[in-house]
């Protein structure tokens, strides 16, 4: 046990402690059962040891999810930033996409048809014109999700961070 460990808390401290579990609880790491046990535990506690082993397995590093700056004050650990909701392709972006693919496929197929029935004798591609402007419209609003919007939304989310990080 270290001298950080022996600082004792106060109510704002418990209060804190209350809302990560209830984060927890929200995330689904936590059942409702153990957070009732825990936030029971929370509110019998004397010092931030006392803390240390109802948050230390919250995020799964063995480290919890508390930490005691120099001056003893008890605060969350500095949350590590998460790009996990902008990894990949967002969701209105495959939607789009979609969209463009149905107009696509039902003329690419009335023309597959066409041909079919005209022994080969349609042989202008018309569907490209249904494809190729939608297409490229796609293509840039794809490319700018990418290139301006998805940086941006990172950005923010590194501010936001930092600021929760800064109040606490």
């Amino acid at each position: 046990m270290n001298e950080k460990d022996k600082l004792r808390i106060g109510d704002s401290d418990r209060e804190l402690v209350s809302r990560l579990l209830k984060a927890a609880v929200d995330d689904g790491r936590l059942s409702l059962a153990e957070y009732d046990e825990r936030l029971q535990q929370v509110y019998e506690a004397k010092t931030v040891g006392d803390l240390t082993p109802i948050t230390n397995d919250l995020m799964g590093t063995g480290r919890g999810v508390l930490a005691v700056s120099e001056s003893g004050e008890l605060r969350p650990q500095t949350p590590q930033f998460r790009q996990a909701r902008h990894r990949g392709t967002p969701a209105w972006i495959k939607w789009i996409w979609f969209a463009w693919g149905v107009p696509v496929a039902v003329c690419t197929t009335i023309w597959l048809i066409m041909f079919l029935t005209t022994n080969g004798e349609a042989t202008y591609l018309w569907p490209l014109w249904v494809a190729g402007p939608l297409g490229a419209v796609m293509g840039a609003i794809t490319l700018m999700e990418r290139t301006l919007i998805r940086p941006t939304l990172i950005q923010q989310d590194r501010r936001r961070v930092e600021a929760e990080a800064s109040k606490q």
